[in-house]
């Protein structure tokens, strides 16, 4: 009995020591990020002679912006005192992978990210696609739910960021919104706020929630991971939840935590309260403001986010449309900014802000939730509270080195291609009439272009003689008007086996995915030779690496030899070329991750891209489909040789010089005369500043 009383004694003594240290946790975090803050004063920052700032736009064509330039002032005096050139994007020409190349100066072979999506061939399922950014290790908790593992993340770009060098030569740096950065990681006294690959609360990279009503009104996932949950109003009031992140109870990621979630109806006006809380007012067409939310996992752990809502419908079948949850600046789990608190001083100095990677939310307009003003709104104020952001960085941060990377040129061209392509699928002559009609705009991708323009007369306002002003986008664009289904022609040509038809057949979407529960069951990889997965590339099931291997390695160069003969003269529906070119592992994608490359990347022809399911590994009845989705234009599996981004800057560039996205990162050490990130070949950029 002594003995027994002695461990209980024990126990409790661990128990109330492991609460207590979790009580004092967030006080003993607050002392560390004090004495970070402390330590950062000490530094002696060095005087620049100049001062370099870099604007990244995101998706920035150089045939629009030539055709946008007369009514663009600021940008046209840019390109005639300085330089415009077009700027070599990335193989593929993807988001995630050009931006790895900007930021490391580091080609693909090297950085490691090939795509969006990627596989770990020694996993336990090695087919399975993961997301290509970050790796998500998940929490863990014990007994009680005491945390016995926090949440961490893996930034699966290498190298390093030009700001490094330049921070470690001496100098303050203010790098915001910059992709590939999470989980932060702070140089030397700057500052960082995290970009692309930032989830949001749901572990996703921009999942919506629809509450609705009605005999339409449905419950499960679209394609696009957005969660439909349908209402039962009596006298005016419904009740439902709002889903948030994994249940960290759940190890297989089955269940999420969810906060009770209560509508009110009157007429064509709503209420919307969390968990208890104060309602919020909803008007039709307005978005309400930012509300918090907190999920609790257990008595110690819970997650903090911001969620706002719109009125889609009032009336006898309402339907409210809640955002992407964002994760709380002053609350994230894992680092979004460094020094820590950087994004939660920035919320509180601007207001509200979105910390999601992807911030606007495409997903939902694609799946036909919000319409082209309601989506045009979301991408506009976006852009504007990033603006706020870098303005006030540029008057208060005295930095040396000022970059940010803006994203709004992207999602306008992507989400509004179909207005200026008639020919395309989903191209609505009513529709466009009633967005102008709406907005007063005809052309939302050359508004976008505006932005930036304003923009870069606002920065160069605050420039002084001498300083650097940098303008880069990460690709170009083109219309996108059907989609391929590589899994189904590979299928059909017998190079992929299905274990099950009509298993094989079922449409695959983004919530499986963001939870890795996106089975491969449907395939029978003892009979299949090449599979597709992620954004046009092609794998060969090889012996040796992929765990149910049949390809010999001796038999691969020959069997992709084979396939792109094949798919060279395929034609497509409109009677096209579907593809202007294939390039293999070893030609695009030297360097020392290249064993994690695809076998081969498909570059498509303007008008052609690969399907939403042949990114997740899936195999649909069709070979083509028309794209009738909002999201009409694209860049992701087109061909890198026509699909550049820009450069502007205002020193000119010297004339024999030929710009890529690799030479950005050593060109900007250059100027503070610190050495080029780590592996880092390209050459510098010749610049030469203006004269006065």
């Amino acid at each position: 009995m002594t003995r027994f009383s002695d461990r209980g004694r024990v126990t409790r003594r661990a128990l109330i020591g492991a609460v207590t240290a979790l009580a004092l946790f967030p006080i003993g975090a607050a002392w560390l990020d004090a004495a970070r803050s402390v330590r950062q004063t000490r530094h002696a920052f060095l005087e620049p002679g100049r001062r370099v700032v870099v604007l990244g736009f995101d998706g920035v064509d150089p045939d629009l912006l030539r055709e946008y330039l007369d009514e663009l002032p600021a940008l046209a005096k840019l390109a005639a005192e300085g330089s415009f050139r077009e700027c070599r994007t990335t193989n593929p020409p993807e988001s995630p992978v050009a931006w790895a190349t900007f930021a490391t100066g580091l080609l693909p072979g090297d950085h490691g990210v090939f795509d969006f999506v990627r596989r770990v061939p020694d996993s336990d399922d090695g087919y399975r696609p993961r997301n290509g950014m970050i790796e998500r290790v998940a929490p863990k908790l014990g007994p009680l739910g005491i945390p016995l593992r926090p949440p961490r993340a893996i930034n699966l770009r290498g190298g390093e960021g030009f700001w490094e060098p330049v921070a470690r030569a001496g100098y303050r740096t203010s790098i915001l919104r910059m992709p590939l950065t999470f989980p932060a990681v702070q140089a030397r006294g700057g500052e960082l706020l995290c970009g692309l690959g930032v989830p949001d609360l749901r572990a996703t990279q921009g999942s919506y929630t629809l509450f609705s009503a009605g005999r339409d009104a449905w419950e499960g996932h679209t394609q696009f991971g957005g969660r439909h949950l349908k209402l039962y109003p009596r006298e005016g009031i419904a009740q439902s939840v709002l889903e948030g992140p994994p249940d960290p109870r759940f190890e297989d990621g089955s269940r999420r935590l969810t906060v009770p979630i209560q509508f009110r109806f009157a007429g064509a006006s709503a209420a919307v309260s969390l968990d208890g809380a104060p309602a919020v007012a909803l008007q039709p067409g307005l978005y309400s403001r930012w509300v918090p939310v907190r999920f609790r996992a257990g008595p110690f752990v819970t997650a903090e986010g911001l969620v706002r809502f719109l009125l889609l419908e009032g009336g006898a079948q309402p339907a409210v449309y809640a955002s992407p949850i964002q994760i709380a600046p002053h609350a994230s789990p894992v680092p979004i900014s460094a020094p820590a608190d950087f994004a939660a001083r920035m919320a509180r100095d601007l207001g509200p802000m979105k910390t999601a990677g992807w911030p606007e939310d495409t997903f939902a307009a694609n799946d036909g939730v919000l319409n082209d003003v309601q989506l045009f709104d979301e991408i506009r104020d976006t852009y504007r509270s990033q603006e706020r952001l870098l303005m006030d960085r540029l008057r208060r941060a005295d930095a040396a080195l000022l970059a940010m990377v803006f994203t709004a040129q992207d999602r306008a061209s992507h989400m509004y291609y179909r207005y200026r392509d008639k020919k395309h699928p989903a191209y609505d002559a009513e529709r466009s009439a009633t967005f102008q009609k709406s907005t007063g705009i005809a052309d939302p991708i050359k508004e976008s272009y505006r932005w930036m323009n304003d923009t870069v007369a606002k920065v160069q306002a605050t420039l002084q003689p001498g300083d650097l002003l940098m303008v880069v986008s990460d690709h170009g664009f083109h219309t996108w008007r059907y989609g391929f289904n590589i899994n189904t022609w590979l299928q059909r040509e017998g190079y992929l086996v299905l274990a099950d038809q009509g298993e094989g057949q079922k449409p695959r979407n983004l919530e499986r995915f963001f939870r890795r529960q996106s089975a491969t069951h449907h395939i029978d990889w003892d009979r299949t030779k090449l599979y597709a997965l992620g954004l046009g590339q092609i794998y060969v099931n090889l012996q040796g690496r992929e765990r149910q291997g049949t390809v010999e390695p001796t038999a691969r160069a020959a069997l992709l030899t084979e396939v792109t003969n094949k798919l060279r003269g395929l034609v497509g529906p409109d009677g096209e070329p579907v593809f202007s070119g294939f390039y293999t592992a070893e030609e695009i994608w030297q360097g020392e991750r290249e064993a994690e490359a695809p076998d081969l990347q498909c570059a498509f022809a303007t008008g052609y891209r690969v399907s939403w399911q042949t990114a997740l590994l899936g195999v649909p009845p069709e070979l083509f489909e028309p794209n009738t989705y909002a999201w009409s234009g694209d860049h992701c599996s087109n061909d890198a040789a026509d699909t550049s981004g820009v450069l502007l800057t205002n020193w000119k560039i010297h004339v024999d010089d030929d710009p890529g996205l690799e030479n950005i990162a050593p060109t900007i050490c250059q100027l503070f005369s610190a050495e080029p990130p780590r592996g880092a070949k390209a050459k510098p950029l010749r610049l030469t500043p203006p004269i006065k």
